[in-house]
């Protein structure tokens, strides 16, 4: 009976040696992998820590549950084709040894490699988020989106993915929730958060809120000409033009050559009465884009405007709307509202053959 008792001790001696060696190797070879990042050291830890991991009092070993996290965590994320056999998914085997790290000292004390398994396993699930997001699987997406955002709550491009994701899957209370968080922390906010935001709102018909987050936004980077546009662009829609003329001379400082915003800087101008200003920019659009069919065609038909307006005491701008309408024609021969223009201009100039030429033309186009 002695004897056999000692050989029973002997054995289980045994066995817990063995079981050290095998996590002092597994531990090694892990080691190598995160000196040389080569896979095929990670793929031996994982054969050792797995082999020490056979009864259930090795799945309550502290020590042997986070070091399985650690090599299954590594390769969730280094074997993203799962070219390695295993019996249940990296991943998976990861979560499940992280869940089982319990103990509150044992895990202050290893704080570096638990941020470290959650830094791998938060990269295999946005691989696996980005994979379907290519394929157009939003559910999916979002289910791994939301296992990142678990693991890394700080990543605001991950939130700012939930957002979209959300977005598409028609979820836009969840997107608002998301969008809103993002714009919440000033200093790591981005301008495309706002942006984002804006074209949610937008897109639901609800322009009021699109133009208050826009302003938000423009409060926090006032150098920012994407959402400056944005907001000149809303105002401009909703005929807002005292608004927009007051916007534009800081949009232009930020993009002084957009012809776009020079024509609507124009535009602006002669909406209020302001015609010198806004010939001032019509012609500013023509310097700056010679065959600007809008640039030409704007300001031969404000000259058109002020000659109606003024009569023969400011007759020398019938040239000058000529001059500017025939060259936006030739431009664009198929502008009907040139024709009008010009058929407006010879019939009070009495270019009674030059009218003909013009209403034909304008019936061709009429008839056809």
């Amino acid at each position: 009976m002695i004897r056999a008792g000692l050989l029973i001790a002997a054995t289980l001696c045994s066995i817990s040696l063995s079981a050290q060696t095998l996590t002092k190797e597994a531990m090694n070879n892990f080691a190598l992998y995160t000196s040389t990042k080569d896979v095929s050291n990670l793929e031996r830890s994982r054969k050792n820590i797995d082999d020490a991991y056979k009864t259930k009092k090795d799945s309550l070993t502290y020590r042997n549950n986070l070091i399985r996290a650690l090599v299954y965590s590594s390769l969730a994320f280094e074997d993203p084709s799962r070219k390695f056999k295993y019996v249940k998914d990296p991943i998976i085997e990861a979560r499940f040894s992280l869940d089982r790290l319990k103990n509150p000292k044992a895990n202050y004390d290893h704080q570096p490699e638990i941020n470290f398994v959650k830094k791998q396993l938060a990269k295999a699930y946005l691989y696996k988020a980005n994979k379907a997001i290519a394929s157009m699987s939003y559910q999916e997406a979002y289910k791994t989106f939301m296992a990142v955002d678990s693991l890394d709550a700080d990543n605001y491009q991950v939130k700012y993915n939930l957002a979209v994701v959300c977005e598409r899957l028609g979820h836009i209370n969840q997107a608002v929730h998301y969008y809103e968080q993002l714009i919440k922390d000033k200093e790591k906010s981005q301008p495309d958060y706002y942006l984002a935001f804006s074209n949610l709102y937008e897109t639901s018909r609800n322009s009021n809120k699109s133009l208050e987050v826009l302003l938000e936004g423009r409060r926090v980077f006032p150098g920012n000409k994407d959402i400056l546009f944005k907001v000149i662009n809303i105002y401009a829609d909703n005929g807002d033009y005292e608004t927009v003329h007051k916007l534009v001379d800081d949009a232009l400082q930020l993009d002084p050559d957009n012809v776009n915003l020079i024509y609507l800087a124009g535009f602006s101008a002669e909406a209020l009465g302001k015609t010198e200003k806004a010939e001032e920019f019509y012609k500013k659009v023509i310097d700056v884009e010679q065959n600007s069919y809008q640039g030409h065609y704007s300001l031969g038909l404000l000259y058109l405007n002020l000659y109606l307006k003024e009569g023969k005491a400011r007759e020398e701008r019938v040239n000058e709307a000529k001059k500017h309408l025939i060259l936006a024609g030739d431009i664009n021969p198929n502008s009907i509202n040139v024709l009008k223009a010009l058929s407006v201009l010879y019939s009070k100039t009495g270019n009674m053959t030059e009218l003909q030429r013009v209403n034909n033309k304008l019936k061709q186009f009429i008839f056809n």
